[in-house]
């Protein structure tokens, strides 16, 4: 058994181009962080001169070195935006710092902000975007377990961050409580955490928020929400441009739903030198700015929306793009206080500590808390001498720890192009998203609409192609029922020159184009593009027509035929007749209605 050691990433692309495809699928890849075993290490080791590089200074090195130490976000920003990240060539022993900070820093800061940081897109960061192929892939209509779809992920999608993160990340997909997810795209069936904990994992969407109280992985259930295939409608999949790794497709650039879910869900991550701060917004609000863009009117401000929160919201006298958070108390007695709502990313075990302190402080004289894990119920009882410095709502909230600000001055996102950008407001983010005129960069662009237009496209083709093959059926069926032609107990090329001299059937006609893969649309867009010729033809090829099951050719199921093609004949016309715009106000008119409901 030949054993290949590939020690760089940039050397693993040419040589599996170099392999035949059906050498590359028998070959048992394994890709490893380090040195896994004492073995590996001794052969390392053993060998060092092979492995050595030496580093070389010169002066051209200070500004990199300076500049991969920098705290200024516009400066990371600059040098994300406009360097290419890979891998140095250690074969030439010799590195420059400069080419290894602007290609092997920058690769593993860019890895490290895309587990992190979402696409303004999509609204998922890799391992979310990871997690919803593979769960597309299962059709994960039942409820499965998450160690199970943690398995099917590491393998189906070449996942190398380690399955507890995977798991983390199904969990954090699936939270419902407040300020987890405005829409979980995951049903969770077992307890999935709550509001009293705090949650610190690496790279999910939200770096720090409550649920860490969830079961182990092994008891936990999900499935698909019901909505989630109508936000990423199931006619868009054929058109995404899906990565390919060792040979295989995975999962795509970026997902393309019908409103921008980093809007829906929010987003509080940290990366490598960048942070990513953007509340979350009604849904019901951000398509209400997604009809006016498409009736070419100006949008409107939205305000932060978390559902389940019992607290207020307003404007904050700070400025534009500043919101108060309040959460609810109300006065029992005199001295006596009720707490029913904290401020957002306030835990409840959090702010448990700090009336906790406030007491030993004195305060307060006691406390005691009456809710549960879902309701925020703390009876607190004030000093009579604290009770005459408190005059105003106001300042009893800000007494109480109940207020804080949430603004939008820090959104950092992935643009369709993947590289990190910073919007200024949450609808810069939105014509960006559906920009309806192309340009270099994002000003006036519709990527959603530009994907409207390719789905009609898509399936006016696809229509056309499928009518064609019912019609050939038709034709074919109608000459055996009535007796125009008989092909019991006849040879093979009897039947050939029959399809050929009654022009009843052409060859290669299948039914309705998939391009579920690309060597499938490959193939198609060739067999397209040349003529269908009759001559050389063998009764393979008619196999669409051969194969058909006897109980087609009866009379009745000649008009079942019939009554299809008529159907699909006013689909078509249907479908020709609704514009791009209209199809997607369709498909929010949808979602709506199955919003409603949950």
């Amino acid at each position: 058994m030949s054993v290949f050691i590939l020690l760089d990433l940039a050397w693993v692309g040419p040589w599996l181009h170099n392999l035949p495809p059906v050498s590359c699928s028998q070959h048992n890849k394994r890709f490893y962080a380090g040195l896994s075993s004492a073995q590996e290490v001794r052969e390392y080791f053993q060998d060092l001169g092979k492995h050595r590089a030496y580093f070389v200074w010169d002066d051209k090195d200070e500004t990199s070195i300076k500049l991969a130490f920098s705290k200024k976000a516009e400066e990371w920003e600059a040098w994300i935006g406009n360097s290419q990240p890979g891998t140095c060539n250690y074969e030439r022993k010799v590195i420059n710092y400069r080419n290894f900070v602007n290609k092997e820093l920058l690769f593993s800061s860019m890895k490290n902000l895309q587990r992190s940081i979402p696409s303004v897109v999509d609204g998922l960061t890799l391992g979310q975007r990871k997690t919803l192929f593979c769960s597309f892939e299962m059709n994960l209509t039942k409820q499965t377990e998450v160690c199970r779809l943690t398995a099917y992920v590491t393998e189906h999608s070449y996942c190398h961050y380690g399955q507890q993160s995977i798991a983390s990340t199904i969990i954090g997909m699936a939270q419902d409580f407040v300020g987890s997810n405005n829409i979980n795209l995951l049903i969770p069936y077992g307890q999935f955490g709550t509001r009293d904990l705090v949650r610190r994992t690496g790279w999910i969407i939200c770096s720090f928020q409550g649920g860490k109280d969830h079961a182990s992985s092994r008891k936990l259930y999900i499935k698909l929400n019901c909505v989630t295939r109508l936000l990423f409608p199931v006619d868009d999949d054929k058109l995404l441009e899906y990565l390919n790794e060792d040979g295989r497709s995975i999962q795509p650039n970026w997902y393309i739903p019908i409103i921008p879910l980093v809007l829906v869900n929010g987003c509080h991550a940290m990366g490598t030198c960048f942070s990513s701060d953007i509340p979350k917004y009604h849904p019901y609000e951000i398509i209400k700015n997604v009809r006016r863009f498409l009736n070419n009117e100006e949008m409107v401000s939205m305000k932060p929306w978390y559902k389940g929160f019992g607290g207020t919201i307003e404007k904050s006298a700070k400025g534009i793009g500043y919101y108060t958070v309040d959460g609810l108390v109300e006065r029992i007695n005199e001295q006596t206080f009720r707490i029913k709502e904290l401020p957002i990313r306030m835990w409840t075990e959090d702010y448990k500590k700090f009336l906790e302190k406030i007491t030993a402080r004195g305060l307060i004289e006691s406390f005691r808390q009456k809710g549960d894990y879902e309701i925020v119920n703390f009876k607190v009882n004030v000093k009579q001498e604290e009770i005459a410095t408190i005059e105003k709502d106001e300042e009893l909230r800000k007494k109480f720890n109940l207020t804080c600000t949430i603004s939008t001055s820090n959104m950092y996102l992935f643009d369709a192009e993947g590289k990190i950008k910073k919007y200024n407001t949450p609808e810069q983010s939105i014509p960006f998203f559906m920009y309806k005129y192309f340009e270099s960069h994002y000003h006036f662009c519709t990527l959603r609409l530009k994907y409207y237009v390719r789905r009609k496209q898509y399936l006016v083709k696809n229509f056309t192609q499928l009518l064609r093959s019912l019609r050939i059926k038709q034709k074919f069926i109608s000459n055996i029922v009535n007796e125009k032609f008989n092909p019991i107990n006849r040879r093979a090329e009897l039947l050939i020159e029959i399809l050929k001299k009654g022009k009843s059937a052409e060859p290669h006609v299948a039914g309705a184009i998939d391009y579920s893969s690309k060597e499938q649309e490959a193939g198609e867009q060739e067999s397209v593009s040349q003529s269908v010729s009759i001559e050389g033809a063998t009764l393979g090829d008619y196999e669409y027509l051969s194969s058909l099951p006897f109980e087609n050719f009866t009379l009745e199921s000649l008009k079942k035929l019939e009554a299809e093609l008529d159907e699909k004949e006013n689909e078509l016309k249907t479908l020709e007749h609704t514009s791009p715009d209209l199809m997607w106000l369709n498909d929010l008119e949808l979602f709506e209605k199955e919003f409603d409901v949950m």
